[in-house]
């Protein structure tokens, strides 16, 4: 088994190098913690607005699709998380009605 260890030159200091103590690297976490995720995100209640307009209300359509802010959260990739952008309305897919939350 070969041993990497990971050092800057200009720092690292000869004696501290060959030392057997394992070595903890600090790293930034990059995830999300609760100061980065909105309050305003409860599921429960989108959830209801969901299921409250899923038809259109002007001509009873069954196509229905939410109209979001693109205030969503990214993930590591920089992709928005689905669910997580502010729900502001809804349009008709049949007569393209709309109507706000």
């Amino acid at each position: 088994m070969s041993r990497l260890s990971v050092y800057w030159p200009e720092e690292a200091d000869l004696t501290d190098h060959f030392s057997d103590e394992p070595r903890i690297l600090p790293f930034q976490r990059t995830g999300l913690n609760a100061e980065s995720v909105p309050q305003h995100v409860d599921v429960v209640t989108r959830a209801r607005l969901l299921f409250s307009n899923r038809k259109c209300r002007t001509c009873s359509y069954p196509v229905v699709e939410p109209v979001e802010l693109s205030d969503s959260i990214k993930n590591r990739n920089g992709l928005a998380i689905p669910g997580t952008a502010t729900l502001v309305g809804f349009r008709c897919c049949g007569c393209q009605n709309e109507w706000t939350v």
